[in-house]
């Protein structure tokens, strides 16, 4: 069915009842003040309901760090050189090892350092020729 054709037959059904202008405005403020007192009527429940969510999630929060345990992982240590001598040699490479990285670190910053004071004196050179 065409919507113009809906249309006319509405217009023709409606076309003898008569609307009150106030109707609107009417109908307007009933909405209006029903959804104010649903919402006055909701407020105490919305609040209630914040309030045993918060204790809710404290309860639990304190009966989780109360009752579960903070395991630590133990420790076992094992011997892997029966001899002292082999022992010692090895964590003698390791020490040796790790100090060789720490003199590469260190170098590297004072290379950086010394990069950054050049730097900083071409600055005040230019800063100088411009004046």
């Amino acid at each position: 069915m065409d919507i113009n054709k809906i249309k006319k037959i509405m217009d023709q059904h409606y076309e003898q009842v008569e609307v009150p202008e106030d109707l609107e405005a009417k109908i307007s403020a009933t909405i209006d003040r029903l959804a104010a007192q649903e919402e006055a009527r909701l407020k105490p429940r919305r609040a209630l309901w914040k309030t045993i969510a918060v204790a809710a999630s404290v309860v639990l929060l304190l009966t989780l760090a109360v009752f579960v345990p903070v395991r630590e992982p133990s420790v076992q240590l094992a011997d892997t050189y029966t001899n002292v001598e082999e022992a010692y040699d090895e964590t003698e490479k390791v020490l040796q090892y790790v100090s060789s990285l720490m003199n590469k670190g260190v170098d590297k910053v004072a290379q950086t350092h010394s990069d950054i004071s050049t730097i900083n004196t071409l600055n005040k050179f230019i800063e100088i020729n411009k004046k």
